[in-house]
């Protein structure tokens, strides 16, 4: 007969609500925008600290009910094999039942356009698109998946799903298309299929994303860079321990977390990450967290 085969304790130190973060870390993003417009390098690290924020964890098209490989948004991961070697922005090893949709994200600076004054397309924004046709490219050959494969180190099971990579690229502000429907369209017609095209303005934190990690990828190991101050273990997710390396050391560094709260985690990792090497699992509530 199935039974739990797990401990919850009771009235943990609790982490900063939802909608505190969603609020707190809003408003930092709008503030950020506002002074920092012009520097690429400020929002891959505001990303790497709030993964919530970027699209595509559960895909980007139909959205999934699985949780990506490795519960983390990748950042700036080194895919090689003969005849490339690239560094995306960042990655989401989203999927399904049926599918391995990785999801790849590149960003610009917000302040870049995607049209001049007399409606042409820019270089700017040409570069940016030739960055995702680019992808599209090497991803539609046999081998170059098989190098995915390897350099993110995919398990057998998720290799027999069908591969499906989507593509999202982040790039302007809302504000240059406001009153402009011609350009609206021609932007719209831009975009090809399976990949979205996201302004700045459209970014938010996912309450499904609550406990996305951020990680970085370094000789096929997912080691941790940042977790969110919303995040609980929980039985359901405690598989990705084992996948994750460095896991400890990145719980001293969360921010909005309280100092009893972050005592709590540590001290309750070992027994999280022995529960996510057992055989036998018993029964999971997907509610059960801490």
């Amino acid at each position: 007969m199935f039974a739990r085969e797990y401990e919850i304790i009771p009235n943990p130190p609790a982490p900063i609500t939802w909608d505190e973060y969603a609020k707190e870390s809003y408003i930092e993003y709008q503030l950020l925008l506002e002074t920092e417009n012009h520097n690429e390098r400020a929002f891959q690290s505001f990303f790497e600290e709030n993964p919530s924020f970027i699209p595509g964890a559960f895909e980007l098209f139909g959205p999934s009910g699985h949780y990506p490989f490795s519960q983390s948004l990748i950042s700036e991961p080194e895919i090689y094999g003969a005849p490339f070697r690239r560094f995306p922005d960042f990655i989401w090893l989203a999927q399904d039942s049926l599918y391995f949709t990785p999801v790849f994200v590149e960003i610009e600076r917000p302040n870049k356009k995607t049209f001049t004054d007399a409606g042409v397309q820019t270089a700017d924004f040409s570069q940016a698109l030739g960055q995702i046709v680019e992808w599209k490219a090497i991803l539609s050959e046999p081998e170059s998946v098989l190098n995915f494969y390897r350099c993110f180190n995919i398990p057998d099971w998720m290799r027999e799903k069908t591969f499906q990579p989507q593509f999202a690229l982040i790039y302007g502000r809302r504000s240059e298309f406001e009153g402009q429907p011609f350009l609206q369209r021609k932007r719209a017609q831009l975009v090809q299929e399976g990949v979205s095209l996201i302004s700045f303005d459209r970014l938010h934190p996912d309450p499904k994303c609550d406990d996305m990690l951020c990680t970085k990828l370094s000789q096929r190991e997912y080691h941790v860079k940042t977790i969110p101050p919303t995040y609980r273990y929980s039985p359901a997710t405690a598989d990705n321990l084992k996948i994750v390396s460095g896991f400890q050391e990145a719980i001293s560094k969360m921010k909005r977390t309280t100092p009893d709260r972050i005592k709590f985690l540590l001290d309750r990792y070992a027994y999280w990450r022995d529960y996510a090497s057992k055989e036998r699992k018993g029964i999971i509530c997907p509610s059960d967290c801490e």
